[in-house]
């Protein structure tokens, strides 16, 4: 089946609920985009937080920064945020 989806002023589409539960694709799930020739193809991502958090405490300690490190740096670009 072929489905046509309009593209909103801001770029947002809608993807058709049939395929949506198909797929398992619930609200604030995460799609990857990819270009495949002239196609843009829309996937399911398999994000698990827990897998991209061990990735950033591995970078981060191989850097030698710590938690303290990246609070002070939060704090910093948030009162630059405030000025």
């Amino acid at each position: 089946m072929v489905y046509l989806s309009k593209v909103t002023s801001r770029g947002q589409v809608t993807i058709p609920q049939e395929l949506r539960e198909e797929d398992g694709i619930d609200p604030n799930d995460y799609v990857v985009v990819r270009r495949v020739g002239k196609s843009i193809v829309l996937s399911k991502a398999d994000i698990r937080l827990d897998e991209i958090t061990a990735s950033f405490e591995k970078e981060a300690r191989s850097k030698g920064i710590t938690k303290e490190d990246l609070m002070e740096e939060l704090q910093t670009v948030r009162n630059a945020k405030r000025k």
